[in-house]
């Protein structure tokens, strides 16, 4: 990115504010609801029932998204001080 560029740094900073208002907390969310839902499966399996992979796939994969979406953020440059307008 060029830091010196206003107009790079604003899209940025657009950028930078949507993934902090909408994406991370839905990602918060989804992961919440899949643990949950892991932690279901697991009370099942324990009781002697089946766990489905239809559940534990997509929970896992929802479990585990905020950790890329933080990693592409930090590579974003969305937690940098010289982010600014």
């Amino acid at each position: 990115m060029d830091w010196n560029n206003r107009t790079h740094r604003i899209q940025r900073l657009k950028e930078k504010e949507s993934f902090r208002a909408v994406v991370m907390p839905l990602s918060y969310w989804g992961a919440g609801f899949s643990a949950l839902a892991l932690l279901w499966e697991g009370i099942v399996k324990l009781d002697g029932g089946v766990c489905h992979s239809t559940v534990l796939v997509p929970a896992a994969f929802f479990v585990g998204l905020p950790f890329p979406l933080s990693f592409y953020r930090l590579l974003r440059g969305h937690f940098s001080k010289r982010l600014f307008a």
